[in-house]
């Protein structure tokens, strides 16, 4: 299999059916993927949800928190795709996400792309990574712009102690601190909500 999609979610149908119908209405000519709903705590509706949509579903006994970090580090775990990426349950995808996140990527440890994120206070998008400096820099990248070689992803818990906050740029720059080879595409593939 190529790539293993991620989707962290805790008590959210709607956002997540959202996201599900997002992901069947990929466009991805000789990509092999699948999709993992991983709830943070029993959710017999994203069960459902999940079943309905033929993705695998699974749940962490003891509510993980911190942003969904320790329901990735399960996807991680039961992932069988080559590489992974993040599909957050509130986000919204184009309908060649699924393609160009995996074109970013394979080759590579990582693939990064780019996404148009809202900003709650101000209500504005901007673009992240913008600009792309070759480094992850805290507020300039969300989980959504990057995707991952499934056997580097592993290496590293989201899920970390000393970063209740913030999980996914401080479980980038641990897997950064391994000197993977990065490619970046300045294509645009959703919106973070």
């Amino acid at each position: 299999m190529h790539l293993s999609v991620i989707t962290a979610t805790r008590d959210r149908p709607q956002q997540l059916a959202s996201c599900l119908q997002h992901f069947r209405r990929q466009i991805h000519p000789g990509i092999d993927c699948e999709q993992i709903v991983v709830a943070d705590g029993p959710d017999p509706r994203a069960e459902a949800l999940a079943s309905e949509a033929g993705a695998r579903f699974y749940f962490r006994e003891i509510p993980g928190g911190a942003f969904g970090a320790a329901a990735k580090d399960l996807g991680i775990q039961q992932a069988i795709g080559d590489y992974v990426c993040f599909w957050d349950d509130d986000n919204w995808y184009e309908p060649y996400a699924l393609l160009t996140l995996y074109q970013a990527a394979v080759g590579y440890d990582i693939g990064v792309v780019q996404i148009r994120h809202l900003n709650r206070k101000t209500g504005q998008f901007r673009t992240l990574p913008e600009p792309w400096t070759g480094t992850f820099e805290l507020g300039n990248v969300d989980t959504q712009c990057i995707c991952v070689r499934r056997t580097v992803a592993k290496t590293t818990t989201w899920a970390h102690p000393e970063y209740p906050k913030h999980t996914d740029y401080h479980w980038l720059v641990r897997l950064s601190n391994m000197n993977p080879s990065i490619r970046f595409n300045s294509v645009i593939i959703g919106l973070h909500l």
